[in-house]
């Protein structure tokens, strides 16, 4: 399998898998019982962004990409009041980590998905993706549903930095770029934009060229690997996917 191939299906899979824990009500409650904020957009704001570090806001702002800026202004600024970035990072791990061990235990190809999960973590570019190089620096634990998670974690901010450079180069702005997409209005709430919304009617060729060009620059992340390594991190990360979502029920959360 080629590289641009493996990269068309990662949205799917790897996306998906490690996208449901990110706002799910037990990470949020896991949070705070260890002394972060109780409200999940300001523990989000130093949680999965906490590992871009004491950074200025903005940076965090300019990392998260699609959210409304003052919107996440707002929400580093509370969750920082409670807890600090690196502390808010690790507890976060620590969450992904044990979501992995629930979702994943008793998946047969755990081990391996991790291992070659790892491969490509490991080689990647971190030329414009800072909350990849944030997850990919976290301590990883033991072998196991845990650390192969939290792989799919850092994968999944791998091609969310491809993504967000691929609409920059579009010329399109990030509410655009969610209002065109799958989940629309919905999504755009979420991020904190306000109605009335841009039309985005005539935007499904440029939209579409977007996930072109985000595939194109994810493939390169996968030249690391062997032709059989690449067919085999798609079936996994396939069957992770399905394995995982018969375990929470397929929460809808955000994409960003």
């Amino acid at each position: 399998m080629d590289s641009l191939s493996v990269a068309r299906s990662m949205r799917g899979s790897m996306g998906m898998i490690a996208m449901e824990w990110l706002m799910a009500p037990s990470t949020a409650e896991k949070a705070a019982a260890a002394g972060m904020p109780e409200a999940v957009m300001d523990s989000y704001a130093v949680g999965r962004l906490g590992v871009l570090g004491d950074c200025p806001v903005d940076n965090v702002v300019a990392a998260a990409f699609f959210w409304e800026p003052d919107f996440m202004r707002g929400m580093v600024e509370r969750g920082r009041a409670v807890t600090s970035p690196a502390e808010g990072a690790a507890i976060w791990a620590k969450i992904c980590q044990e979501w992995g061990e629930r979702v994943l235990d008793g998946f047969d190809g755990t081990i391996r998905l991790g291992e070659i999960a790892e491969k490509v973590v490991e080689a990647a570019s971190p030329l414009g993706a800072p909350t990849f190089v944030g997850w990919r620096d976290q301590a990883l634990p033991a072998p196991g549903p845990g650390r192969t998670f939290q792989l799919c974690q850092c994968m999944r901010e791998l091609r969310f930095g491809r993504h967000a450079s691929a609409v920059i180069a579009a010329g399109m702005g990030p509410v655009e770029a969610i209002l065109s997409g799958p989940t629309g209005e919905w999504n755009a709430e979420m991020f904190g934009w306000s109605k009335p919304y841009p039309d985005v009617s005539g935007l499904d060729e440029a939209r579409q060229a977007i996930e072109n060009t985000t595939n194109d620059l994810h493939a390169a992340d996968f030249d690391v690997l062997t032709d059989d390594e690449r067919a085999e991190l798609r079936n996994l990360a396939k069957a992770a996917r399905a394995y995982a979502a018969e375990r929470t029920g397929g929460e809808r959360t955000p994409q960003g």
